[in-house]
C-alpha cells in the first residue's frame, strides 16, 4: 500500500511555509517603501544601503519570527489532548497504559489482523482499511469502497469497528464522554473495578451504545470490557458483550492489545470464548501518514454520509 506506516509532508505544512515566505516578501516591500528605497544604490559588486534600510529589514525579520512563533504556539494549542472530562477512576486506567496525553501525541495507528491491514490517522480518524481483495478507506468525510461492491453500504457503521476496540481504553478518552463509577465485578474468580462509559447526544456513529471498563484492582490495567452495541439504532440495548484484555504490548511507551478475545456472555453468566483477534506487525507513532491513503482512488464506491 502506497505510503503506509510512512511521514509525508503534509498539506497544511506547506500551506504555511508558503503564507510565511509570502508574509516576508510583504512585509520587506511595504517596509522599504516606508524608508525611502531610493537611498540605496550599487558600487561595483556590492549593495550599499544607508542605515533606515538596515534599520527596517531587522524590524522586518523581527516581525515575521512574531508571526512564526504564534502560529507555532496556534499548532501546540490544537493539538493538545483535552483531559479535563476525565474522572479520576479513568485516568489510573489511561496512566496504566502510558497516559492520555502520550496517546493524543501520536499521528497514526498501523496493524495487521490476518490478512487484513489497517492504518489510522489519530487525529482526525482518518482511516484505510486493505485486504486481498477489497480496500476500503475513510476521508473525513465520506467512506468508499474498491472495487465496488453490493454490500459497500454496510461498511458505513462497520469500516472502524476492529480499531475501535483494539484502541481501547484510549478511543474512550475523546470530549463528549462521560464515566461513572460502578460497582466491583467479580469475573471467573477475580474481582475488578468498574467504570460505565457513556455519550453525550450526537457523539460519535453510535451514541447509544455503553461500555464498562473493568481493570486490575493492583495495577490498573484494563482487563475486560462490557459492551452494548447498536450499530447506529436509535435504541439502546440491554444485550451486553463481553471482551477479554490481559494480552498487553508495550509500543512507543504505550501499552496496547497484542490480541482480544470474546466471551460467551447472557444473563450475567460468563461462557466459553467464542473468539479471539490477533494484532501483528503494531506500529504507534508521530508521523505524520500520506493523506494519499485516505483519499477515494478512481473508480471507488463512494458511500455518502447523509
Amino acid at each position: 500500500m502506497k505510503g503506509l506506516g510512512q511521514s509525508r509532508l503534509s498539506g497544511d505544512f506547506l500551506f504555511e511555509t508558503v503564507s510565511l515566505i509570502h508574509q516576508i516578501t510583504l512585509s520587506f516591500v511595504i517596509l522599504m517603501t516606508l524608508c525611502n528605497v531610493s537611498e540605496f544604490h550599487l558600487c561595483g559588486k556590492e549593495l550599499v544601503m544607508k542605515k533606515p534600510i538596515l534599520i527596517c529589514l531587522l524590524i522586518a525579520l523581527m516581525a515575521c519570527e512574531g508571526n512564526k512563533s504564534e502560529s507555532v504556539s496556534q499548532k501546540v494549542e490544537e493539538t493538545s489532548a483535552v483531559t479535563s472530562h476525565h474522572s479520576a477512576s479513568i485516568t489510573k486506567v489511561f496512566n496504566a497504559h502510558g497516559g492520555f496525553d502520550k496517546w493524543a501525541s501520536m499521528k497514526q495507528l498501523s496493524y495487521e489482523m490476518g490478512s487484513q491491514k489497517t492504518l489510522v490517522e489519530l487525529q482526525s480518524r482518518y482511516t484505510r482499511l486493505e485486504s486481498e481483495n477489497q480496500t476500503v478507506g475513510f476521508d473525513g468525510e465520506n467512506v468508499w469502497v474498491n472495487p465496488p461492491s453490493e454490500n459497500a453500504a454496510r461498511q458505513r457503521m462497520s469500516y472502524n469497528l476492529m480499531f475501535y476496540f483494539y484502541a481501547f481504553p484510549f478511543v474512550i478518552g475523546d470530549p463528549g464522554i462521560s464515566y461513572e463509577d460502578v460497582e466491583p465485578k467479580e469475573i471467573l474468580g477475580k474481582r475488578y473495578n468498574g467504570v460505565k462509559v457513556s455519550y453525550g447526544d450526537g457523539v460519535g456513529n453510535s451514541p447509544k451504545d455503553n461500555y464498562i471498563i473493568y481493570s486490575d484492582t493492583e495495577t490498573n490495567k484494563m482487563a475486560w470490557l462490557m459492551y452494548t452495541a447498536t450499530f447506529g439504532g436509535d435504541s439502546a440495548s440491554d444485550r451486553w458483550g463481553l471482551i477479554k484484555y490481559d494480552q498487553w504490548q508495550d509500543v512507543n511507551g504505550l501499552s496496547i492489545p497484542s490480541a482480544i478475545q470474546w466471551y460467551q456472555y447472557r444473563d450475567g453468566k460468563i461462557g466459553d470464548m467464542r473468539n479471539e483477534v490477533v494484532f501483528r506487525n503494531v506500529t504507534v507513532s508521530e508521523d505524520v501518514p500520506s493523506m494519499d491513503n485516505f483519499n477515494a482512488p478512481e473508480g471507488a464506491q463512494v458511500i455518502s454520509s447523509n
